[in-house]
């Protein structure tokens, strides 16, 4: 094993310098592009995602934010030996294998699970594992980068819907609930996707772990509030939906009904992070600087093996992923013609699912259902779309809300069946299945793996996605139709 001694630290002025640190930064240097090359897909997305959706224009500040706070750390940094360390390949296996299965199964969350795994797990094998301790958290912090949270917008609705109900009550404000609509009679109320609170929610805990590392000396005082600053944007946006409903009712729908409830939640929000710092300068206590002068560097190596084998990986894989990356067409296009089973002369209806780019779609009303059982299905040829997507709903937000969810058994399928109601009070129920290689799927994690396999072996991996919906009413004939159109 080859081994070359660097990098030596410069004691007066706290900083490695280039000359006598060639081969360190020659390395790093390496280690970064190779990243840079491999990662380039998932960075480009996430940039987008950054851009476009509100809730994750933080993610610019974040590696940034992380790179000042390892600057902070300098003195305690240099005065750890650094050497390149294989431990960290625990971490860049996996990592680099999400990655490709992203790019199989154009998961962009795998991509950028990945992409922000990989970059602090470079630093860890450049610096060792003895200098990466002691910037752990600008490391951790890296992967709040990563945009995910819009998963628990359903959840935060629900929990905004109860507490404010619950809150209502106790101040004795007359109310009717059915799913997300809360009506008072001076109006109705949707809970909406923008009221779930989430931009908050992602807000404060990025706000709140950064302050608990920046000020709180303690393992349990940066626990308890991180713990905090999870709950407490939870709870104010309970109050602030209430608030809400309560000055409408209070003002005759004058105020607080349209769109200056927006507006008055992002002076709420304000508030709310002022009160979470606020919070934590009473739990605030001084953080030890044992490092204000550099104590002297033991031996520092790097490990070129380690950093050649890293480099070569991470090419191949970059190759293997082009590879994957083909440009036929998915499959062949579904005809999608289903006239044997659609009913003729059957109004509009006002249910149907929301999807991001399917090739072909079609809707219709089934025969000798007195068009009451509504079907919409759709192909994705999975070329610049995608079958399995947080994008596709299975109802328009701005038209109905959720219920509940339910099973339905139907042969051999145990299909997820929805309950949704509509702004005029109307009850729907709708199922849901995949077909993905003439077979049928029920779980979208399934169907997504199936899809992946396909991708990797490379074979076609398009596939085809049904919705029926009905009137509760109806469920009989819905069941009916169900098994017909999963048996034919």
């Amino acid at each position: 094993m080859s081994r070359n001694k660097a990098p030596s630290i410069d004691m007066e002025v706290g900083i490695l310098p280039f000359k006598s640190n060639k081969a360190f930064y020659m390395c790093s240097f390496a280690l970064f592009c190779s990243w840079l090359t491999f990662c380039w897909q998932g960075l480009s997305s996430v940039v987008q995602i950054w851009y476009g959706n509100e809730i994750f224009n933080h993610g610019f500040f974040i590696v940034p934010g992380a790179v000042y706070l390892i600057y902070l750390k300098r003195n305690e940094l240099l005065s750890v030996s650094f050497c390149t360390t294989p431990l960290a390949f625990i971490v860049i296996i996996p990592a680099l294998l999400l990655y490709v299965v992203g790019i199989a199964g154009e998961i962009q969350l795998f991509l950028h699970a990945a992409t922000f795994a990989l970059l602090p797990a470079l630093i860890w094998l450049m610096l060792g594992t003895q200098a990466t301790k002691t910037i752990t958290f600008p490391l951790v912090f890296m992967l709040f980068s990563i945009p995910i949270g819009e998963q628990l917008i359903p959840y935060l609705q629900e929990i905004a819907a109860d507490g404010s109900v619950a809150l209502l009550s106790l101040s004795g404000i007359p109310l009717f609930r059915s799913g997300l609509y809360i009506e008072i009679p001076q109006g109705r109320f949707l809970v909406a996707e923008a009221c779930s609170g989430v931009s908050f929610f992602i807000a404060s805990l990025v706000i709140g772990s950064l302050y608990a590392y920046l000020n709180l000396a303690s393992v349990g005082r940066r626990v308890s509030f991180i713990i905090i600053s999870l709950i407490f944007p939870v709870v104010a946006n309970i109050i602030r939906v209430y608030g809400i409903i309560l000055i409408a009712y209070m003002t005759d729908m004058e105020h607080a009904a349209g769109a200056d409830h927006l507006i008055y939640g992002w002076f709420f929000f304000a508030f709310v992070i002022i009160c979470l710092l606020g919070i934590g300068e009473l739990m605030r206590n001084s953080i030890p600087d044992n490092y204000s002068e550099l104590r002297k560097s033991g031996k520092t190596v790097v490990k070129f093996d380690y950093i050649i084998v890293i480099v070569l990986i991470l090419l191949s894989a970059t190759f293997w992923v082009s590879s994957i990356q083909d440009d036929d067409d998915g499959g062949a296009l579904q005809a999608l013609n289903y006239d044997d089973l659609r009913a003729e002369s059957c109004p509009i209806s006002l249910w149907r699912p929301v999807l991001n780019q399917p090739d072909k779609e079609l809707t219709f009303a089934l025969k000798e259902t007195d068009c009451e059982v509504i079907v919409h299905t759709a192909w994705f040829g999975e070329q610049g779309n995608e079958l399995i997507s947080d994008l596709h709903r299975a109802y328009d937000p701005e038209k109905y809300s959720l219920v509940t969810k339910d099973e339905l058994l139907i042969g051999d399928h145990l299909l997820t069946t929805l309950l949704i109601v509509s702004v005029t009070g109307e009850s729907r129920v709708i199922a849901t299945w995949h077909v993905v290689n003439q077979t049928i799927f029920v779980s979208k994690t399934f169907t997504k793996i199936e899809q992946i396999k396909m991708k990797l072996l490379g074979l076609k991996n398009g596939g085809q996605v049904w919705y029926v919906s009905a009137p509760v009413s109806e469920m009989a004939s819905m069941e009916k139709a169900l098994k017909l159109l999963i048996e034919q």
